[in-house]
């Protein structure tokens, strides 16, 4: 049966939110407005959510990225919440939606990757993505074989 995140997260505790993520600064704004919008985030407000900056127009489509601020040096993200729940899963960022799938730049050839982050730990879900992955890309190698010798 696949496991998914949610139902996971009392083994993984989201250790895949430790660090924080990169967010697109036009997104950060978005978000922020949002939280700010939220009642129920209320001890967010007026928090420092934002914690680095990076110009990288390969990567962010505005050219600048942020990182989630952490709750404490050692993390995790400040959106986590004790529950080991996104606290903005309605609107969190891209990457976050996307995990464990991993977009190259714009620019590249590169097709989709899965981050191996969690590889070492048996009970991510990263494993199941795997071979999901490797399966589908199987079948597909077996049915353009098929295709051809027809």
């Amino acid at each position: 049966m696949y496991r998914s995140c949610l139902t996971n997260l009392h083994i993984c505790k989201a250790n895949c939110c430790k660090n924080g993520v990169w967010v697109d600064a036009q997104e950060a704004q978005e978000i922020e407005r949002l939280v700010l919008a939220s009642p129920e985030l209320a001890d967010l407000h007026g928090k420092v959510l934002w914690s680095e900056e990076d110009e990288d127009p390969d990567y962010f489509p505005s050219g600048k990225g942020v990182g989630t601020a952490l709750q404490t040096p050692d993390g995790p993200c400040i959106f986590l919440g004790s529950d080991y729940k996104c606290r903005i899963y309605k609107f969190r960022p891209h990457f976050c939606a996307d995990y464990p799938m991993m977009h190259p730049v714009a620019s590249s050839t590169k097709p989709i990757l899965i981050d191996n982050m969690f590889e070492s730990m048996p009970e991510c879900i990263y494993h199941d993505m795997l071979r999901a992955t490797q399966k589908s890309i199987e079948e597909e190698k077996a049915e353009a074989g098929k295709a051809s010798s027809s």
